[in-house]
């Protein structure tokens, strides 16, 4: 089989496309046939090295797919070959033709969801829904405010808050990304490029702010989002996109009984039952037409570095995805 092979850590161009030997499931796995594979931003922090838990090269990178059983591995029940799943790797693994995943983080695909869907919906579509409901406890009403709004989980992000019934601010860098929010029913829009853009979230807000900060840029945009914020507000904090994490300080939070907290998405999901309670209230938001995948580039599994490229150098809108 082919998969993406990188022998060390770097940029997109380490990222070598290779015959290898097709894995076997291990106990408690099952192995997929790659229909579609999904690109996010956590791979590129592994592939250069700084993520926590980067692999030791050699590796194949990736963490999300979707395709159909090939094998199944001993003590495996819930699943069968031929069964249409999507799943998650740990760490990597999932750019490749054929992908070992544990039969605790795949879950059935509907016949009605596409590979491409399939294969965007466990990481931005979680990451998401725990950023809203979970962990912000997101409730009718409620003011939120999204950055990166155009992106993977930003576009989920705007979905879902509207099916909650909350106002939603979008907040992203171009028009067209700014545009495509407003397409999803975000409310009001925000242009996080300008200085002092808080200042239209105040203005939108009768100067409350934003109940509830779903952020993930970090660096100038997390510290803007600070002014923004209303007095017992929450914030949740899953990503640095331009590579500088958000800083505060205790008074940011202290003077205003906010709340801060941190979504590693993988590790929420590690609660099996919260996992799949949060896929199936996502297949059935799409099942009714409210919730929409938005699939910004699809790239032949060989074209990764290019994927990658597009995806750090903030050219793209939605949710990436490679083809086998």
């Amino acid at each position: 089989m082919h998969a993406i092979v990188c022998h060390r850590y770097g940029g997109p161009e380490v990222m070598q496309y290779e015959e290898i030997s097709r894995p076997e499931p291990a106990h408690g796995e099952i192995l997929i046939q790659a229909e579609a594979i999904g690109v996010n931003y956590v791979d590129t922090m592994r592939l250069s090295g700084k993520h926590p838990l980067a692999p030791q090269p050699p590796f194949t990178p990736g963490i999300e797919v979707c395709g159909r059983i090939a094998a199944v591995g001993d003590q495996v029940q819930s699943f069968h070959e031929g069964d249409r799943v999507i799943g998650r790797c740990v760490t990597h693994g999932a750019y490749a033709e054929y992908v070992r995943v544990e039969q605790r983080f795949a879950a059935s695909c509907p016949h009605e969801v596409s590979a491409e869907e399939g294969a965007a919906l466990f990481v931005n579509g979680q990451t998401a829904y725990h950023a809203l409901v979970t962990i912000g406890q997101l409730a009718g009403g409620d003011t939120v405010l999204i950055t990166a709004a155009a992106g993977g989980v930003g576009t989920c992000a705007v979905q879902i808050a509207k099916i909650i019934g909350a106002h939603v601010l979008a907040a992203a860098g171009t028009d067209e990304k700014r545009a495509l929010a407003r397409r999803l029913g975000a409310d009001v829009l925000i242009d996080y490029t300008q200085p002092a853009w808080a200042e239209k979230v105040l203005e939108s807000t009768e100067e409350r702010g934003a109940n509830l900060i779903i952020e993930s840029v970090g660096g100038d945009v997390a510290r803007e989002c600070l002014k923004a914020w209303a007095a017992g507000g929450r914030m949740v904090i899953y990503g640095k996109a331009n590579g500088t994490p958000a800083v505060f300080s205790g008074d940011d939070v202290l003077f205003g009984n906010r709340t801060v907290c941190g979504l590693a998405v993988g590790l929420v999901i590690e609660d099996e039952a919260l996992m799949r309670t949060a896929m199936d209230q996502l297949f059935t938001w799409m099942g009714k037409q409210r919730l929409r995948l938005q699939i910004g580039g699809t790239y032949p599994l060989r074209d990764a570095a290019a994927a990658h490229c597009d995806l750090v150098g903030r050219k793209t809108h939605g949710k990436l995805v490679l083809i086998p």
